[in-house]
């Protein structure tokens, strides 16, 4: 709103559209208002109080830990940078139990993010999962899961 010298209506409607448009909002930021991503990233993201909003979840520890890893790689999946994708499995209490993980880059010169198939792939590769078929994307959305098989698919 500062930046940009617009109410929070304004603001709201804005990160709506760039929100459907691109995937992020933050994309529709960068590209239309020169916004610095990484700047954009500290004074929103990473300055958010989610230490009053999340605490560590047992249950879905168990969930990760039953996980039979001989067949399963489990890997974070993320649209947020890297700061904030760790900050949020450390206070959930399961930073412990990905193989890696995949973050929106905003450092890159040209980002990727979901619901984009470069994003997908890119996961893919840095998972190193020889075809799509070996993926499978879990995400959670408003109380439940929804999951995908294909890379960029439904």
């Amino acid at each position: 709103m500062s930046r940009l010298s617009i109410t929070q209506d304004e603001a709201y409607q804005l990160h709506s559209r760039y929100y459907k448009d691109y995937g992020l909002a933050i994309e529709g930021l960068v590209r239309h208002h020169k916004v610095d991503p990484l700047e954009y990233n500290s004074k929103v993201d990473d300055a958010l109080p989610l230490e009053e909003i999340l605490i560590p979840d047992p249950k879905l520890r168990r969930l990760l830990q039953d996980l039979d890893r001989t067949k399963v790689r489990p890997w974070l999946f993320t649209n947020a940078y890297v700061t904030h994708g760790k900050r949020v499995v450390k206070l959930l209490g399961v930073e412990d139990q990905f193989d890696g993980l995949t973050f929106c880059d905003y450092g890159a010169p040209k980002f990727v993010c979901k619901p984009h198939r470069q994003m997908f792939e890119k996961a893919q590769k840095e998972a190193g999962a020889a075809s799509p078929e070996q993926c499978f994307f879990v995400g959670k959305l408003f109380g439940s899961f929804a999951a995908t098989h294909t890379i960029g698919g439904g």
